[in-house]
C-alpha cells in the first residue's frame, strides 16, 4: 500500500501487488468461516484456517517497507511535511472511508438509513469501531507521529544498536507471546506493546543490508515456516488446542516467514505482462485495501453467498480474484475524481 510518494521501486511494487492479494485472501476466508465456519465442514474449516494462516506475511511487507523508505538516511522530512501530508492524509482516510465504513455497519446492524445515525458513526471512528480492516489506518497514524524518533534510531544508531533493539523487541513482543500457549502470562515487559515498531523498524535493517541472507537460506526458513504455520493450523482446529498466539503479526513463524519471503520477493526477476499486471496492482494497492472489505461484506451479508456449500476452495479463490479485479476497477475510476485521488 502506498503511505509515503517516491520513486517507484519496482520490486516494492510487486510486493505490494503480492501483498494486497494476501490481504484480500485474509480477510475472505476469515469472513467466510466467521458467516459460515459454524455449518461447514471439518476439512474446509481447515483448509480456510490455513490457507488464511498462511498470508500473515502481507501487513508487514507493507511495514518493511514504509521503515524502508521513510527511514531512509538520504529522505529529510520535516514536522510541517510530516503533519501536512502524511498524518493528514491517514485522518482524511479515516474521515471519508471509515466514516462510510461505520455508517454503512450501522445502516446493516439497523436495516434503516437514517441522519441521526451519522453522530453514532463519528464516535465509531473516533473510538476505532469502524470496519476492522482500517486499524492498519490507526497503526499508520501512530507510527507516523513517531517517526522523528525512529528517524533518529535510523540515522544515529550503530549496525549494533539497531540489531539489540530489534531483539529485544522480537523478545519481548513475539518470543514471550509463546508463553500463552502454556497458560503463563509473563510479568516482563518492555514500554513498547505491540510488534509493529520491530516490523517498521526492520525497513531500516533492510535498508543497511542486514538480514539479506542467500536465496537457498530463505527458500528453506519460508518452506519451514509455512510448514508448521500449516500443521498448527490443523492442530488449532480439530484439537482445539490453545495455540492461537502463533497465528498474527507477532508470532515468531510468522516473523521468520515475513523476513523470508520479503527477501525473496526483493530478488526475484519479473518481466513482461506478468510485471505490468503486477505494477499496476501495486500502484492502486492502498485504494484497493480501503475499498476491498466493502465487496467481502456485500458478498456475505448482502448476498449472502456461502463458499462452503459447494467447491469451497475455488468458491473462496474466485471470491478473492473477483474482490481484486473489482476493487481495482473502482479504485481506477477514483483516482481521476477530484479531492480522491489525492487519498488513493
Amino acid at each position: 500500500m502506498h503511505d509515503v510518494n517516491t520513486k517507484k521501486n519496482l520490486q516494492f511494487e510487486y510486493i505490494r501487488a503480492f501483498s494486497i492479494i494476501a490481504v484480500i485472501a485474509i480477510h475472505t476466508f476469515y469472513s467466510a468461516l466467521l458467516k459460515y465456519g459454524s455449518t461447514a465442514s471439518i476439512p474446509d474449516q481447515v483448509l480456510y484456517k490455513i490457507i488464511m494462516n498462511m498470508m500473515w506475511w502481507a501487513v508487514p511487507s507493507f511495514l518493511m517497507m514504509s521503515g524502508s523508505l521513510l527511514l531512509d538516511t538520504r529522505k529529510y522530512i520535516s514536522l510541517k511535511k510530516l503533519y501536512g501530508k502524511y498524518i493528514c492524509r491517514m485522518v482524511t482516510v479515516l474521515l471519508t472511508f471509515g466514516f462510510a465504513f461505520a455508517w454503512l455497519e450501522i445502516i446493516f446492524d439497523q436495516e434503516s438509513f437514517r441522519l441521526f445515525q451519522i453522530p453514532k458513526a463519528l464516535l465509531r471512528v473516533l473510538t476505532g469501531d469502524t470496519w476492522a480492516h482500517m486499524w492498519y489506518i490507526y497503526c499508520l497514524i501512530g507510527i507516523y507521529v513517531l517517526l522523528p524518533m525512529y528517524k533518529i534510531i535510523a540515522e544515529k544508531a550503530s549496525d549494533e544498536q539497531i540489531q539489540y533493539i530489534l531483539l529485544i523487541l522480537f523478545v519481548f513482543e513475539s518470543v514471550f507471546v509463546i508463553t500463552k500457549i502454556f497458560g503463563i502470562n509473563l510479568g516482563f515487559y518492555c514500554h513498547i506493546n505491540t510488534i509493529y515498531p520491530f516490523w517498521f523498524l526492520m525497513g531500516a535493517a533492510w535498508n543497511r543490508g542486514m538480514f539479506k541472507a542467500e536465496l537457498r537460506l530463505n527458500l528453506l526458513l519460508l518452506i519451514v515456516s509455512s510448514a508448521l504455520l500449516a500443521i498448527s493450523s490443523f492442530l488449532w482446529i480439530t484439537l482445539s488446542l490453545p495455540i492461537g498466539c502463533l497465528f498474527g503479526y507477532d508470532s515468531p513463524l510468522v516473523v521468520v516467514q515475513s523476513v523470508a519471503l520479503f527477501s525473496i520477493f526483493n530478488s526475484i526477476k519479473i518481466g513482461g505482462k506478468v510485471s505490468r499486471v503486477l505494477l499496476e496492482i501495486g500502484d492502486k494497492s492502498f485504494g484497493i485495501y480501503l475499498i476491498h472489505m466493502f465487496f467481502v461484506n456485500v458478498a456475505f451479508k448482502l448476498v449472502k453467498f456461502d463458499p462452503f456449500q459447494r467447491f469451497s476452495l475455488l468458491a473462496g479463490v474466485g471470491l478473492v480474484l473477483i474482490n481484486l479485479g473489482v476493487s481495482y476497477i473502482v479504485v481506477s475510476v477514483m483516482k481521476h475524481l477530484p479531492g480522491l485521488k489525492k487519498i488513493i
